[in-house]
């Protein structure tokens, strides 16, 4: 039986996908869910974020910031702590990792670690396709079903732009597919256009319509739009239970991703999104 937080959950405000600006930040949603949930299901808001702080950190390490995916701050302060001690770490084994990294999973640090212990550092794409399949692999077997869910959905997401844009570009795709599962194996040895996969796959045919737009930033948007509306769909029965709150978590981390954006250019872009998936 999931833990239900009926006060916690009733007192956050709404969220919509064309919301211009957040009623509640990250970090204060954070601080409160810590406060409300119990280690376990804070734990689970921590998984949550992997994939993203996957990237911060790797990017902080390997000195690769994306100018259109930038850093935040707040994350900056964290990940360079945790990257120094990391370092620390692989000097001297015996040096502890602060209890402020300590929910993180075991497998986490141990490849960040082998990072350091290396001779020479590996390639930075190697490194991040290494972690993100630990990553993958580890939440799509978790109990929680929300977690283990929404991380298959995004990876069937990812493997089907990885090999669309792979295709595209002529570049041999397969190796930085993550994961298994029939998607992930239909993209990896079909030839066909539609890597076989075409009208059995709604995700397929959702994720193409858009890809085939010419802006990329409409691309971006429409992608997280596939992502809000698959967590309205899943939540739909759920209420006041851990998995309406992790919902409500990566909702929130998909709007502080475009509260920058100008109001009008916000509108246009998911007004043109919602009419493409029609």
């Amino acid at each position: 039986m999931l833990n239900q937080y009926y006060y916690f959950v009733a007192g956050l405000p709404a969220l919509s996908i064309d919301d211009s600006k957040l009623g509640i930040s990250v970090a204060d949603f954070m601080t409160e869910a810590k406060n409300q949930l119990t280690a376990r299901d804070f734990q689970l808001l921590l998984l949550l974020g992997l994939p993203q702080d996957a990237d911060d950190l790797l990017r902080l390490i390997y000195k690769n910031e994306n100018e259109r995916r930038p850093i935040g701050e707040c994350s900056r302060v964290f990940w360079q702590r945790y990257a120094n001690e990391a370092k620390a770490r692989a000097a001297d084994p015996a040096s502890p990792m602060s209890k402020d990294f300590g929910a993180y999973p075991e497998f986490w640090h141990k490849a960040i670690l082998e990072i350091f212990i290396a001779e020479e550092i590996p390639p930075f794409l190697d490194t991040q396709h290494k972690l993100l399949e630990a990553v993958y692999a580890y939440c799509e077997d978790h109990q929680d079903g929300f977690l283990s869910r929404w991380f298959a959905y995004n990876r069937d997401l990812q493997n089907i732009l990885t090999a669309i844009n792979g295709r595209q570009h002529g570049i041999p795709f397969a190796k930085y597919l993550v994961g298994k599962g029939e998607v992930a194996e239909k993209l990896a040895s079909s030839h066909a256009a539609d890597f076989n996969l075409g009208k059995d796959s709604e995700l397929f045919e959702s994720v193409l319509r858009i890809w085939e737009q010419n802006n990329i930033l409409y691309r971006e948007r429409g992608y997280d739009i596939l992502r809000w509306k698959w967590i309205d769909s899943y939540n739909f029965f759920n209420f006041f239970n851990v998995d309406r709150v992790l919902g409500y978590y990566a909702q929130l981390r998909i709007l502080d991703r475009w509260v920058g954006l100008d109001p009008t250019l916000g509108t246009e872009i998911f007004q043109d999104t919602m009419d493409a998936l029609g």
